[in-house]
């Protein structure tokens, strides 16, 4: 698809073409999982991509599909139950999951979002499948940007794009979505004609959730929503601020960045995409700071004055040979772990207790011991040395055995295949192994 602004009706596939495109482009061997709600869109899904591969059953891919009981309705065990005798009519293997615990009070959907992705990645394990896919659609879409839009003009968020085409999900396991150039009115109608039913999620109609209220809203509209398919342009500006990284970036120790002074004047949409995704790593956040923080912070590099100012936990010191960035010293919490545990310390490490007894990270302050080079300033080095992780027993001994390793908040969890270029060279600057490619 091109970079140019199109309309809903321009850019819609059918669901058998966009399935029989899937299968075409995936590398084989491979095993499918299906994510299915039960919905129309998720159903539609498995559907498509089981025909397609009746038709062509030497291809050498398996498919499977999965269903996760978020335990949120009364009702949802037996719609579980009616998807499980969905798949069996399909002869698709099916496996059931429940999201077990306590459910928090609010940001119910984004937790349950990554329980969803938590437990998908599992089944994918235990069954060998090596691609997840789910339903999103062409609606699903509209609904994001418009509702990305709208947080931008308001001064909230920050520049992006759309849903992306494949995500790798906790470095592990990546997610594709066939149908994210599908219709739903279509989809529907693709079963429909083939006599087949889905379920109706009744929260998709509670207007307490944006995306919701974002939906009744574009069903409205009397002209189609156009849709700027802006996912070449992200991976050009990817690739950019790689290049950028490579001449003018170097991380020491993983707790202090160093850009160079010529660095400095590069194109501002590249420095932009590039500072944000390095705040966001060294402050060990998933995103970088909000559009307005940041350009606060270019706007303080442009001055060209030396001084310090800080933005999503880290400091932005600006010196005559270029700027460093570290984490601020403040909100830095223990962490404990027990013998065999693991746990991210900070968003910015992960640690691996391997002792036998429960160990406690800190953040090192004036114990800090690791050796930087003599030319960097002793101000940037004296606060980089601060937030290093210290590991000590809990219990007041002195020898533990854990392993460290850096944690990559902004891509570890979820990776778009948009920013896949860049977070590979982020991840070599970390010393860190390269992403797993995508399966396509």
């Amino acid at each position: 698809m091109s970079g140019d602004a199109v309309t809903v009706a321009a850019t819609a596939q059918m669901p058998d073409a966009a399935a029989a495109d899937f299968i075409y482009s995936l590398f084989k061997p491979a095993h499918i999982l299906v994510a299915i709600s039960g919905g129309s869109d998720s159903t539609g899904l498995l559907v498509a991509i089981s025909e397609q591969l009746r038709a062509f059953p030497d291809s050498n891919i398996s498919l499977s599909a999965a269903t996760v009981d978020h335990g949120l309705r009364s009702e949802s065990a037996d719609e579980a139950s009616d998807v499980a005798a969905l798949c069996a009519s399909l002869g698709v293997p099916h496996i059931i999951r429940r999201w077990e615990g306590e459910k928090p009070k609010s940001g119910v959907m984004a937790a349950a979002r990554e329980a969803r992705y938590g437990l998908l990645a599992d089944i994918a394990a235990d069954i060998s499948a090596n691609v997840v896919v789910t339903a999103h659609t062409l609606d699903d879409q509209r609904e994001t940007l418009a509702m990305r839009a709208e947080r931008l003009s308001e001064g909230e968020g920050v520049a992006g794009t759309g849903i992306a085409d494949a995500m790798l999900f906790d470095r592990r396991l990546w997610i594709v979505r066939p149908f994210l150039a599908c219709r739903r009115a279509d989809i529907r109608a693709y079963l429909t004609r083939r006599g087949m039913s889905w379920l109706d999620d009744p929260s998709n109609e509670d207007v307490r959730y944006e995306r919701v209220r974002m939906r009744k809203r574009l069903a409205q509209d009397a002209v189609p929503l156009s849709v700027l398919d802006d996912g070449a342009a992200r991976v050009a500006l990817s690739k950019e601020a790689a290049a950028w990284l490579d001449r003018y970036v170097t991380v020491h120790a993983s707790v202090l960045c160093v850009v160079s002074r010529d660095g400095l004047a590069v194109d501002e949409i590249v420095l932009s995409y590039a500072l944000s995704y390095l705040a966001a790593a060294f402050g060990g956040e998933p995103y970088g700071p909000g559009r307005e923080r940041m350009r606060r912070i270019l706007d303080f590099i442009g001055e060209d004055k030396p001084g310090r100012r800080t933005a999503g936990g880290v400091v932005f010191d600006l010196r005559r040979d270029g700027l460093y960035l570290m984490r601020e010293s403040r909100d830095i919490q223990p962490l404990v772990l027990a013998p065999g545990a693991n746990g991210i310390w900070d968003g910015r490490f992960q640690i691996v207790n391997h002792d036998p007894a429960t160990i406690c990270i800190e953040a090192a302050g004036e114990r800090g011991a690791v050796e930087f080079p003599e030319r960097l300033p002793k101000g940037a080095v004296q606060r980089a040395r601060a937030v290093l992780p210290r590991v000590a027993a809990g219990a007041g001994g002195s020898a533990v055995s854990a392993t460290i390793t850096p944690h990559l908040a902004p891509f570890d969890r979820f990776l778009t295949r948009f920013d896949l270029t860049f977070a590979d060279r982020l991840a070599t600057c970390f010393g860190r192994e390269p992403y797993t490619r995508p399966p396509l």
